[in-house]
């Protein structure tokens, strides 16, 4: 399903004009710590990494409904040591919103999670080890979207002994 172009140049202006957001609140997206995550050599793992949306904001989905929305998309950069095997993003919830209201948008609202499978060979060198990343992410209001967003991603791998 595409969005009318009107819709989305109405959106995009009214986002760029300051739209019309309550006590001019900023779009905002945070993300819960991740703990050190344990991965046994020649294993995998999963791991959860919890986001919150502020209040009165929803962000597109990974897979909106149109080509012109931005999707939500987590980027990872991994040590030599670790594979990231598959990023797991949560369905979007379909919802309309008065800029468009015969269109429903893929969206994230309130608290989602997305996981990462992470795995490492058999031989890898056992330590601590870095992932950094970054979340990127379009949010909106009842009115408006606003410019694009990333949110840096961190935690740190321990690989262990089989």
């Amino acid at each position: 399903m595409k969005l009318p172009l009107s819709a989305v140049l109405a959106i995009l202006l009214a986002g760029f004009a300051g739209g019309q957001n309550p006590g001019n609140q900023q779009p905002s997206v945070i993300m819960a710590p991740v703990g050190q995550v344990q991965l046994r050599a020649g294993a995998s793992t999963n791991v959860e990494m919890a986001f919150r949306i502020g209040e009165g904001f929803h962000i597109n989905s990974s897979k909106p409904h149109s080509d012109f929305l931005i999707p939500t998309q987590l980027k990872l950069s991994v040590p030599a040591q670790v594979t990231l095997a598959d990023v797991k993003y949560p369905a979007g919830k379909d919802e309309s919103f008065p800029f468009s209201p015969n269109e429903q948008l893929s969206v994230y609202t309130g608290d989602f999670s997305i996981d990462a499978v992470l795995k490492t060979p058999a031989q890898a060198t056992l330590g601590v080890y870095p992932v950094k990343g970054e979340l990127t992410y379009q949010a909106c209001d009842k009115a408006a979207c606003y410019p694009p967003k990333t949110l840096p991603v961190q935690f740190q791998v321990m690989i262990v002994k089989k």
